[in-house]
């Protein structure tokens, strides 16, 4: 019985060994399970497809570069007087940003501006009277082909024979006549500043215009102004007038220089019309005056001509010229201080700086017309060897004002262009020796707002890219950030890299943005070589291609039916190639995407609208 127990118990000990080695097995088995139903199938994907705009482009890897960024320099040794900026500091174009101390600068400019008037001086002293005009012009039309040529020809002859007021009229009016055409030129080009000051320096000439016909009306020297303070200024009373004083021809010149002069105003009223109206803002309004007023002032240029005849043909015997020519020098000098002046609180580009140089000089060409003659010299006895003399130091005074105003010029530091100031060179008191002040930077100024990118194109690309294609830059710094571009530079000629692959220098001119882009910085620049417009679209990832040619699975999703077609495929890019055949908008196309698949992109490309949505 003892032996029949322990049998039992080895039994029952064999059978609970059984049961946990079972539960054991089963365990294991069904981790096991478990485990393998926890492997992901394949995931699948249905893309449609759809129109749209399919871009190709070509990459290009390179840098950003801001083409903008100078070392501005003092153009003398002195003492530096103030410095305006410091880093950091934006500055517009034409700001003061340093200077020198310019007393010996300025000192300078009023000797050399003194001695152009001693030798003015000198010259009128030896010409006082004025000789006969020689020649008849032909009435012609301003408009006409010659009429400029034979401007010309009167300008290179300037003298005393074409004085009065034979060529300083014509000169005066022609200046103006170029002048508003060129305002007309530039405000169709949207060029409003610089119409308004062609506008401005119009107006000046024809003021001169106006100086000179009322100094022949009214100054007694010219056989008028005797008589011309009791001719009324209208046509009532004149002809018993003529009776009484036998200076019937006399009197109607008077009459009619005084409409010469009243329509060369009415021009002058309605220029400043003009400019009233693009000073503030209204340049539509504007546009349509510029019509009427070119007619206007070529109709005041036939008048000019057919009085030019008319004093030529009668010739008087006492033609003068001290006056008149007094009163330009002096509005030369006038507009030089205001030229000057214009520098103070404008810089180099101030209009009036510019605007007033030009009066000026064209006051002065006046003044040598009325100066400048060497048949008078003959006549009266002056040499010609010293009369040539005097032009050659006029020459030289002229000359040395210049450069003496080029000196003042050096002695300010502007800014030639908006920018940012990223580093000053000099500070107050600082003394820049004759050894030195070249090379030293007084300021560092960069325009932050001209990117652009340069990178380098392969060969095989090259003929693809042209000057106007547009470009897409991303910048390694700015993550999750596209710039626009547009392709401003192509080099003619390619070098080879250290695998003798030809590459091409490429500069793309970057669209403004808000973003504080660098010189420097890693990019990488897209370049669309190409676009074709509402093409059918399917994604590549879609794609099968074989030696027996490109294949796509597409299902109807209602049923799950699953069908293999051939298409044809035309342009393609990274993400989506154009469908020539085998499909149709609105097909589903079968996708298949696994675990350690890249990503697929599901948007359609730039241009294409909206990425059509996914089913599964």
């Amino acid at each position: 019985m003892k032996i029949a127990k322990q049998n039992t118990s080895v039994t029952k000990i064999l059978d609970r060994s059984v049961i946990f080695i079972a539960i054991s097995i089963l365990l294991i088995s069904g981790i096991s399970c478990a485990k393998k139903a926890t492997t992901p199938a394949a995931a699948t994907q249905v893309a449609t497809v759809r129109p749209g705009n399919l871009t190709v482009s070509t990459s290009v890897d390179g840098n950003l570069v801001m083409p903008q960024a100078y070392n501005l320099l003092f153009g003398a040794p002195g003492d530096v007087r103030d410095v305006f900026v410091q880093e950091g500091d934006v500055v517009k174009e034409g700001t003061v940003l340093a200077t020198l101390d310019n007393t010996n600068a300025k000192l300078g400019v009023e000797s050399s501006n003194n001695n152009v008037q001693t030798v003015l001086s000198k010259l009128y002293e030896n010409v006082p009277l004025l000789p006969q005009f020689p020649v008849q012009l032909t009435n012609q039309d301003p408009l006409s082909p010659t009429y400029g040529k034979l401007i010309g020809q009167l300008d290179s002859r300037t003298s005393y024979a074409y004085y009065y007021p034979n060529a300083t009229l014509l000169s005066a009016y022609s200046w103006a006549q170029d002048e508003v055409n060129s305002a007309n030129a530039l405000y169709q080009s949207d060029n409003y500043t610089a119409a308004a000051s062609e506008l401005y320096v119009a107006l000046s000439d024809l003021d001169a215009c106006i100086q000179i016909l009322e100094d022949t009306i009214n100054n007694p020297k010219s056989g008028l102004g005797n008589i011309a303070p009791f001719v009324p200024d209208d046509e009532a009373g004149i002809t018993e007038m003529e009776i009484l004083t036998d200076q019937s021809w006399e009197i109607s010149y008077i009459v009619q220089l005084r409409k010469v002069v009243d329509s060369i105003k009415q021009g002058q009223a309605d220029i400043a019309t003009v400019r009233g109206l693009m000073a503030q803002g209204k340049y539509e309004a504007a546009g349509p005056m510029f019509a009427p007023l070119l007619k206007q002032v070529s109709n005041i240029g036939k008048t000019v001509i057919q009085n030019i005849n008319v004093i030529s043909s009668h010739n008087y015997s006492t033609v003068y010229g001290k006056d008149i020519s007094l009163y330009f020098y002096g509005a030369a000098a006038d507009k030089l201080s205001a030229a000057l002046k214009g520098i103070e609180t404008g810089g180099l580009a101030s209009p009036e700086l510019n605007d007033n140089l030009r009066i000026a000089q064209h006051y002065m060409q006046i003044c040598n017309s009325i100066l400048g003659s060497n048949d008078y010299v003959l006549q009266h006895g002056l040499s010609l060897k010293n009369e040539q003399q005097y032009h050659v130091d006029l020459a030289n005074a002229l000359v040395s004002l210049g450069n003496a105003k080029d000196d003042f010029l050096k002695t300010v530091v502007l800014a030639p262009f908006d920018g940012t100031v990223v580093s000053v060179g000099v500070k107050k008191n600082d003394v820049l020796s004759a050894i030195d002040y070249a090379s030293k930077t007084a300021v560092q100024l960069v325009d932050t707002s001209q990117i652009k990118f340069q990178g380098k194109v392969d060969e095989i690309d090259i003929l693809k890219i042209k000057t106007g294609q547009k470009a897409t830059i991303e910048v390694d710094a700015v993550p999750n950030k596209t710039f626009t571009g547009t392709v401003s530079f192509i080099s003619p000629f390619g070098t080879p890299d250290t695998n003798n692959v030809v590459k091409f220098p490429i500069t793309i001119l970057l669209d403004p943005t808000e973003v504080a882009l660098k010189g420097g910085l890693t990019a990488t620049a897209d370049i669309a070589i190409s676009t074709v417009e509402n093409a059918l679209l399917v994604p590549l990832s879609a794609v099968t291609t074989t030696s027996a040619g490109s294949f796509v699975t597409v299902v109807d999703v209602a049923t799950g039916k699953q069908e293999k077609r051939q298409v044809t495929l035309g342009s393609q890019n990274l993400q989506f190639a154009e469908v020539l055949s085998g499909l149709k908008e609105g097909d589903k196309v079968i996708i298949v995407e696994t675990a350690n698949a890249a990503p697929i992109v599901k948007g359609l490309p730039r241009g294409a609208g909206p990425p059509p949505p996914s089913n599964r």
